[in-house]
């Protein structure tokens, strides 16, 4: 996990006055909305004994804890004792972290970090959301893999003629051509051409002739963000999914999509957005949990990759450049650092050699 980033870690409209437990690289933090709505993200235990907050309960604006009864404000402060007598004072110490919280795009983002928030970098953009010409849909699933491992999948612009022959069903034309990689500071994006996918289901209905081509635009936002905009060639139609693939723990990965479509708008066609979501997570799924490691290497040459991982590349890239500069959280599994310091700059000189191919 990468720290001094926004995750998005639930919807907004699964948050209430009940506090909501919620858990991030293997701890758990508790969510939930104070009297004037605004969401508050504390850590989950209790500084007194170590219960959990989320069993408890909101109260004057401070959430209960279901142990002792402590009341904690929005800060993480301990503002009630109920045990003690009136006027005692209460330590100082007697607080647990509060983290930074924002609201946008249905989801609630929360700041794992120590940035201040000047220096913080920003949420992805997706202004396609407050356009009431797109219809959004919703959904999670989960992943036994690594969060790396499920937003690489995200990248993948070769595998779909093999993993999803519902729709791609040519394996013996699964060349994939050659596409531009543009970064940033933040994330990696790349437009791709395919061949279409087969008319099945309502693209029956939307698209009236076969194409030529369809092409997608797959981009990573760091830290965990996942968009990706199909055009179908035909009247503009798109469709967007954008996900954040939540790392849980180190082998769990809680992803959770909104889907967004320019066409066929009317409520009775939510079904068919969902149903191709959850048929792309079910065929991906099994691929991606069997990959070993179950973390993308620290080393470009821990994989032996070609040129239409192009973007896996620039994502690898982007994420060792936070890796080294000591924003790493966690076991990203990188056996290849542990290695001897001559075998490290025999790497190194190999991935910047025309051996090894670059962007």
């Amino acid at each position: 996990m990468l720290k001094n980033f926004w995750y998005a870690v639930e919807f907004s409209a699964a948050v209430t006055n009940k506090p909501k437990q919620i858990t991030v690289m293997g701890t758990n933090y508790v969510l939930y909305r104070d009297s004037k709505g605004q969401i508050v993200a504390l850590e989950d235990r209790c500084a007194h004994r170590g219960a959990s907050l989320a069993g408890g309960w909101v109260e004057k604006n401070c959430l209960k804890c279901p142990y002792h009864g402590w009341g904690y404000n929005s800060e993480g402060q301990v503002e009630l004792i109920p045990a003690d007598k009136p006027g005692v004072p209460i330590a100082k110490r007697a607080k647990i972290k509060s983290l930074p919280v924002r609201e946008k795009y249905s989801f609630i983002w929360v700041f794992f970090g120590d940035l201040p928030d000047e220096q913080r970098p920003p949420i992805p953009q997706l202004p396609e959301f407050d356009n009431p010409t797109w219809r959004i849909v919703s959904g999670e699933y989960t992943w036994n893999a690594h969060y790396t491992r499920v937003i690489e999948s995200g990248l993948d612009s070769a595998h779909a003629p093999f993993v999803h022959s519902a729709f791609f069903s040519n394996r013996d034309d699964a060349e994939v051509p050659s596409y531009e990689v543009h970064t940033d500071e933040w994330s990696a994006s790349a437009k791709t051409i395919s061949k279409p996918p087969k008319r099945v289901g309502l693209l029956k209905f939307i698209v009236k002739r076969d194409r030529p081509f369809s092409s997608a635009e797959l981009t990573v936002h760091l830290p965990n963000i996942n968009r990706i905009t199909l055009d179908f060639n035909f009247r503009g139609y798109q469709y967007i999914y954008f996900a954040s693939n939540i790392p849980v723990d180190e082998n769990t990965t809680l992803t959770k999509w909104i889907g967004l479509r320019n066409f066929l708008t009317q409520p009775w066609a939510d079904w068919n957005s969902r149903k191709n979501t959850i048929d792309t997570y079910l065929e991906d799924k099994a691929v991606i949990e069997s990959q070993h490691p179950r973390v993308v290497p620290y080393h470009l040459t821990g994989e032996v990759l070609v040129s239409s991982d192009n973007l896996q590349i620039a994502y690898r890239k982007l994420l060792r450049k936070y890796i080294d500069r000591g924003w790493g959280i966690g076991d990203y599994g990188l056996d290849s650092q542990q290695l001897p310091e001559e075998s490290l700059n025999a790497i190194e000189e190999k991935e910047a050699s025309s051996e090894f191919l670059t962007i």
